[in-house]
C-alpha cells in the first residue's frame, strides 16, 4: 500500500462527480492499491483483501458485489483500463498523472496497457 493524496477539484471534477458514492471510494482506493504508474492485478479477491478486508469479513456477498460492479463502473467510465498481459489480468488507472504525481517512482511491477502498435495509450499512466 501506498500513500496517496487527493487534490481538492477531485470532488468537482465532471468525471467523478457522475459516479455514485461507492465508485468514488473505490477509485480513491485503488490508487493506493497500484503501483507508482498506476497499475495493479485485475483480480476481485486481491482488491478486496488489500482495500475493503473488513467489508468481506462482514458481508461477503455484497462486497463482491459492490467491488466487481464498482470496477465495471471505473472503466466504463473511462477511468480504469482493464487488460490482460502475458496471460494476467491487469488494470491501469487511465487519469492517473491528473490525478497523482509521484515524486521519486519505484521501479514498475506490472506492465502497462499498449495499443495495438506496442506504444502506451495516450491517456495513461507513463510521462
Amino acid at each position: 500500500m501506498r500513500i496517496r493524496s487527493i487534490k481538492p477539484e477531485f470532488w468537482t471534477s465532471e468525471d467523478i462527480s457522475r459516479l455514485g458514492y461507492f465508485d468514488r471510494l473505490l477509485f480513491i482506493a485503488l490508487w493506493s492499491y497500484v503501483d507508482d504508474n498506476g497499475v495493479g492485478v485485475d483480480r476481485v479477491p486481491l482488491i478486496i483483501g488489500d482495500l475493503f478486508p473488513e467489508d468481506m469479513s462482514r458481508d461477503p456477498r455484497d462486497t463482491l458485489a459492490r467491488v466487481s460492479e464498482g470496477l465495471e463502473a471505473l472503466a466504463e467510465a473511462g477511468l480504469i483500463v482493464r487488460y490482460e498481459a502475458g496471460g494476467k489480468r491487469y488494470l491501469c488507472v487511465s487519469t492517473w498523472r491528473k490525478h497523482q504525481r509521484i515524486d521519486k517512482p519505484n521501479i514498475p511491477r506490472y506492465p502497462l496497457p499498449t495499443s495495438g502498435d506496442g506504444d502506451p495509450g495516450d491517456s495513461l499512466a507513463t510521462p
